[in-house]
């Protein structure tokens, strides 16, 4: 057990991601433990948060998931998994997967943006309660490895 648990990177606890005070924002609204390479470390609930730049933006009728990660300063980060169709997501043709582990940092959360027939989404421009967008947010201990299916 002592050598699996050896340089684990994951987080202890739950920062509770939900939509930003401001607009195009999220938000942890607790304090995140976490581990990264065995070494402990914590981030205050931190409102605001912007995404990362260089993501792609979401045409219409389409969903994919965007990463949240910490570093050993706390810094945010945000990756953006592969956008597929949300009709071969519900009809089973594709899957929708989370974004990648990123070296020296780790997944505490996720933010998955769908988008309707009439509606796009481009990261830091368009809230999560726009219309035609649906928002679901994730907590996670690190980066999950089954895709989603539905």
């Amino acid at each position: 057990m002592y050598q699996e648990m050896q340089g684990v990177t994951m987080a202890f606890t739950s920062g509770g991601l939900a939509e930003g005070t401001n607009a195009n924002t999220f938000k942890t609204a607790a304090t995140i433990t976490y581990a990264i390479d065995g070494r402990i470390f914590a981030k205050s609930a931190t409102d605001n948060l912007p995404f990362s730049s260089a993501h792609t933006t979401l045409g219409n009728s389409q969903v994919c998931l965007f990463g949240v990660h910490l570093d050993t300063a706390g810094a945010v980060t945000t990756t953006q998994a592969k956008i597929v169709s949300s009709t071969e997501l519900a009809s089973g043709a594709a899957v929708l997967e989370w974004p990648s582990a990123q070296a020296g940092k780790v997944m505490v959360g996720a933010i998955r943006i769908e988008t309707s027939a009439s509606a796009t989404f481009t990261a830091n421009s368009t809230d999560f309660s726009a219309s035609g967008i649906t928002a679901t947010l994730y907590n996670t201990s690190s980066s999950p490895t089954r895709p989603l299916t539905s």
